[in-house]
């Protein structure tokens, strides 16, 4: 079938490991603009060749790597989330996954996040959001275009004034534009002003810049052109988050949300149930400006293996959390006596970085923390809970979830990825 010029637009999903490559290989010589990708090990480079010669032109492959290349790709390096990095840590975080991914043929990271959590209750972001906001998320940009990986900032223009998860449903930011200007915004204009190659959209409502309660932020031209670009003066590629999620849909089809995306400034239609639809759609768009940034975005940046030369020299230590490695400080609350264990375990430990809150059997029922344990974790650069989130209610912005029963990692695996670990 022969390649329609606006194919480029979109970006489906690549994940891996898959039975039959041939798909993939078909929408690379159709001229689709790259491939989100999901999954893989350390032949994910050949893989990538293989759909990177079959097309008409360079290809973006880019991937959510907010916690480092070992995300997605087993057997990289995965850091300790954006929460626990102070603003060195995030710039060597985003070297790090830089030179990994770079090297395996993966060119633009969807990171950093650069949303302000302020609803205690935000089911999204969490510990996904930089200890830092307006510091952490620049360091992270120029960590990682220093060493040949485009980034994007994300999600746009906020998730962390929510109480709603934008994959279910449409989330509603309350603030007002006062509000919004002086909290939410600071983060994205320092990305921009580090030189982020990519804006992620969010699909949320903001009815203080948009007038309306119901459309999503990624649809609104007041929005993606007039604030993004006009205002702010982001010259880049605009991206959509997933046209699969209900917070962008809301009775829309994707192709139909597609087209009012570009419509509103958007130039990248990013992971697509609907591919073929949404092809259909892009081709009905003036698409002009968004082709010439999406063959931008998509042209490399950088020599990686120069790269990863410098980056063996210069960034070969283990990640910090905060001002160095830390051991995990575990809290058992199952256990008896809990509050004079949390006693003996801090001594003389003034701020732990880490501090690990396990109450399985608590999961469902009612348990308040011991005072130790709360004020232990009031000091904390990182809370890991495994347990009710009811615990930590008031911690939310410093907390890593992970609920008994939804979650396959051991304590000892995370306390390998909070050190920074494989």
């Amino acid at each position: 079938m022969k390649a329609h010029p606006s194919a480029r637009l979109v970006v489906p999903a690549l994940r891996l490991p898959a039975d039959d490559l041939d798909p993939f290989l078909r929408l690379a010589a159709r001229g689709i603009g790259g491939f989100c990708v999901f999954g893989g090990d350390l032949s994910l480079g050949g893989l990538l060749a293989r759909l990177q010669a079959e097309a008409p032109h360079p290809l973006l492959f880019a991937s959510d790597l907010e916690d480092g290349a070992g995300q997605q790709v087993k057997g990289l390096t995965r850091h300790p989330p954006a929460v626990a990095l102070d603003p060195e840590a995030a710039e060597l975080a985003g070297a790090r996954t830089a030179v990994e991914a770079r090297l395996l043929g993966l060119t633009m990271a969807f990171a950093p996040v650069c949303d302000v959590p302020s609803v205690p209750r935000n089911p999204i972001i969490q510990g996904r959001a930089f200890e830092d906001p307006l510091a952490g998320p620049p360091r992270f940009v120029r960590g990682a275009r220093a060493f040949g990986l485009r980034t994007c900032a994300k999600h746009f223009p906020g998730h962390g004034g929510t109480s709603a998860d934008s994959h279910d449903a449409l989330p509603v930011v309350d603030a007002d534009a006062a509000t919004w200007r002086r909290r939410d915004l600071p983060p994205f204009q320092a990305c921009i002003d580090a030189g982020v190659d990519a804006v992620m959209t969010a699909h949320v409502a903001c009815p203080a810049l948009t007038g309306s309660p119901t459309l999503p932020a990624t649809l609104s031209r007041a929005v993606m052109t007039d604030l993004l670009r006009k205002e702010m003066g982001f010259s880049g590629l605009a991206v959509t988050d997933a046209l699969l999620m209900e917070g962008v849909r809301g009775g829309r089809s994707e192709a139909e949300a597609a087209l009012l995306a570009l419509e509103a400034g958007c130039d990248a239609l990013l992971v697509p149930q609907d591919v073929e639809g949404v092809l259909a759609a892009a081709e009905g768009a003036d698409a002009e400006d968004a082709l010439a940034r999406m063959a931008e975005a998509a042209a490399p940046l950088g020599d990686p293996l120069a790269a990863a030369a410098d980056a063996s020299v210069t960034h070969a230590g283990a990640l910090p959390v905060g001002a160095g490695p830390h051991e995990p400080l575990l809290f058992d609350l199952d256990r008896r006596g809990a509050g004079e264990a949390a006693r003996r375990a801090i001594g003389g430990l003034s701020v732990p970085a880490v501090l690990i809150l396990r109450s399985d059997r608590a999961w469902g029922g009612a348990l308040e923390l011991p005072r130790e344990a709360r004020e232990a974790a009031a000091k904390a650069r990182l809370v890991i809970l495994l347990g009710p989130r009811i615990l930590l209610d008031g911690l939310a912005p410093r907390v890593w979830v992970r609920a008994p029963g939804h979650d396959p990692l051991t304590l000892a695996a995370v306390a390998r990825r909070v050190r920074g670990g494989l």
